[in-house]
């Protein structure tokens, strides 16, 4: 009869699901929690107390919007020989007891749970106490209990709850970064991308804000899912927990998702979802599709400078005095830019360390001469490790490459360096400073200088474009970039938002100059999303890679003077792929992603997002294979970006082939033996006349 009962039980319950009968509760589930203490601890593993003396304490954090339900904590101890009779482990709750064991010598290894409390513990942070009392008998026995002692297992010891989500009882913009790290699970944060009215590229354009100014306010990627808004608002399944985002002209959002006052400027607010008290809605509208596009655009840009409460009436002031494209760890050629301002007023650089780390991102496609250095002035406080104090050394690290090393100053002193522009890369830089036999804290009011650059890269690279946006994006403002959509089609949006999002974080901008549009573009560069049906054969033109329904061709390396010969079709199981190469017009660079089914661009674009994938993306091709996987590789040419009319390519170009010297310097000894030899057979002509005469 009990199996039948649970089997019965079961089946109700799969088909609820299936049916989508259950309530949104049911959808979101909490998931019970096992913690550690060493995770309330800091990493420390064991407390030793001794009887009646010591207390030890941890805390416990539950985090903002969430209530703990069942909480509960597991001690694992050991206990000393000479424990007497009686004592206890007593365990208290922000200094109320909520539950005692008794300790027995007999028994040294033991363990105990209590529960915490019978209530739901709220949004805040509670100290949890435990101490050893000694029994009775120890007062007859001091000299005995003088040593006695109880040791807990912090690494075996957790706590256990069940968390859930509450209700935002207030929004504020300044809760956006809370809600969004909140929302991610993972590392992916779900975003579904509402439109209402008609879907034109100015809509587009704002949602490419959107998500940008969404994405460049988490470390997550985003999962982008447009829908199609209705009169009847509904979430996506499995959003509850989420934030969605709204965009239209307040004449076509349904009355559910209006604010209070009406509509007359561009406008973003935050605002519950009407159809889940859990999720959060981010409306950006206006009385136009330009309106909506200016509201978009001043919440991406004005990412530090958001006003209070929950609704914005942008101003055109706030798209000229917000504009904030960079990172906040940016560094830019010619730019001075102190530590403080780059790592944060709580740097850890602040405090004394044996190592210190600076960090900072550097755009792509920069190029320096062999001689350029990147300058950096230091004010920092030496702390000797022995006494009489001693000259610490310290050694000098670039991304994992050893650049100097010297003597440090006991006290504060003020030093110069420079790190070699070569050893720098587009993207993320760590300059690490190691100290032998010292520790040392580096003033805020350090700064760090970026000599002079020019553009020159050799492409394609999709690793640098993975990392930098390069070359797509060569300036703050993505100008001369278009997103073209090949297909009016939700599934082809949602691809394209998703990687846009991805591009303006490896970019560290916003992008609020990129075009998006459903036409082939003609000129700049070009992120392209389609599927290899709807997408026309001439547009990879320059490209060395050919798709056909159900294999692709490549070419050959480029034959000068002669047309470049396609290998043989072969078979491909691959169901996405990315290409970057020209454009079909001269002197711009294209990404172009597609798939062999178009209802499969925006899993595929998910995947290829996830870090996984993105990270190791390199060569001129990705491709998802049947495990799902994204592989690069390199099948065409490489050739130079940057202007050929200046100096500098010629600089650049014997620094990437400096085998080129080679043959300069052959060709000049050549040229000096020639000259030097036409000269003496002119000499020696010269004296043969002269004798003659």
């Amino acid at each position: 009869m009990k199996r039948k009962y649970i089997a019965a039980l079961c089946t109700t319950g799969i088909a609820s699901l299936w049916l989508g009968v259950l309530p949104a509760v049911a959808q979101t589930q909490a998931v019970p929690v096992s913690l550690p203490l060493t995770a309330l601890t800091q990493g420390k593993k064991v407390v030793v107390l001794h009887s009646g003396h010591d207390t030890a304490q941890v805390t416990w954090k539950v985090k903002p919007h969430c209530k703990a339900e069942k909480a509960s904590l597991q001690i694992r101890y050991l206990t000393s020989p000479d424990t007497t009779a009686g004592t206890q482990l007593i365990v208290s709750v922000a200094h109320k007891i909520v539950g005692a064991v008794p300790l027995n010598s007999m028994l040294p290894r033991g363990s105990f749970t209590v529960l915490l409390g019978h209530h739901p513990f709220s949004t805040g942070a509670y100290p949890i106490q435990i101490r050893a009392i000694p029994g009775d008998a120890a007062s007859s026995a001091k000299a005995t209990t003088a040593g006695a002692w109880t040791q807990l297992d912090y690494s075996a010891s957790q706590i256990r709850y069940t968390p859930e989500r509450i209700p935002w009882k207030h929004l504020n913009f300044t809760h956006l970064p809370m809600i969004l790290s909140e929302t991610a699970l993972k590392g992916v944060l779900p975003l579904p991308v509402q439109f209402y009215g008609a879907t034109n590229p100015g809509l587009l354009n704002a949602a490419q804000e959107a998500v940008a100014g969404l994405a460049l306010r988490t470390n997550n990627s985003l999962h982008v899912d447009a829908q199609m808004g209705s009169p009847v608002r509904a979430s996506a399944k499995g959003t509850n927990l989420g934030v969605s985002v709204v965009i239209g002209e307040s004449s076509e959002l349904p009355p559910g998702l209006q604010p209070q006052s009406p509509i007359t400027a561009p406008t973003v607010y935050l605002m519950h979802d009407p159809a889940n008290p859990l999720g959060v809605t981010l409306v950006f509208t206006g009385t136009n599709s330009a309106q909506v596009l200016e509201a978009a655009r001043a919440f991406a840009i004005n990412r530090k400078l958001l006003p209070l409460g929950h609704r914005w009436n942008v101003t055109s002031s706030d798209q000229i005095t917000g504009m904030y494209f960079g990172p906040k760890n940016a560094a830019y050629p010619n730019q001075v830019i102190s530590l403080g301002a780059l790592q944060g007023i709580h740097s850890p650089l602040s405090h004394p360390h044996g190592t210190a780390v600076i960090n900072f991102w550097m755009p792509g496609g920069l190029f320096a001469s062999r001689q350029s250095n990147l300058k950096m002035k230091l004010t920092m406080a030496t702390e000797p490790l022995r006494t009489p104090a001693n000259h610490p050394l310290i050694t000098v690290m670039a991304n994992h490459h050893w650049i100097s090393n010297w003597k440090l100053t006991p006290g504060v002193a003020n030093y110069q360096t420079t790190i070699p522009f070569s050893a720098l890369v587009g993207g993320e830089n760590h300059i690490t400073f190691d100290i032998a036999d010292g520790k040392v804290t580096v003033f805020p009011n350090s700064t760090l200088e970026l000599p002079n650059t020019h553009r020159y890269a050799v492409l394609p690279n999709l690793g640098l474009f993975a990392h930098t946006g390069f070359p797509l994006v060569t300036n703050g403002a993505g100008r001369d970039l278009s997103v073209w959509y090949s297909e009016r089609a939700l599934t082809n949006w949602s691809a394209g938002l998703t990687l846009f999002s991805k591009l303006a974080q490896a970019a560290h901008s916003p992008l609020p100059d990129a075009q998006a549009t459903f036409s082939r573009p003609t000129q700049g560069n070009v992120l392209a999303i389609g599927s290899v049906t709807n997408m026309p054969a001439s547009w990879l033109g320059k490209s060395p890679i050919r798709l056909q329904d159900n294999g692709i061709e490549w070419q050959l390396a480029t034959r000068h003077g002669q047309q470049k010969p396609w290998m043989g079709a072969t078979h491909s199981p691959a169901s996405a792929f990315l290409m970057e190469s020209h454009t079909p017009y001269q002197g711009h660079v294209a990404v172009t992603f597609l798939t062999t089914n178009p209802q499969n661009l925006k899993s595929a674009a998910w995947v290829l997002t996830s870090a996984a994938s993105w990270n190791t993306l390199h060569g001129d091709l990705a491709w998802k294979n049947t495990q799902g996987i994204y592989q690069s590789t390199m099948v065409g040419s490489h050739f130079m970006y940057g202007n050929r009319h200046s100096g500098w390519f010629w600089i650049f170009l014997f620094s990437v082939r400096p085998w080129l010297w080679v043959f300069t310097g052959m060709a000049a000894v050549l040229f000096a033996t020639l000259t030097v030899w036409i000269f003496t057979v002119h000499k020696k002509a010269q004296w043969r006349a002269e004798e003659a005469l």
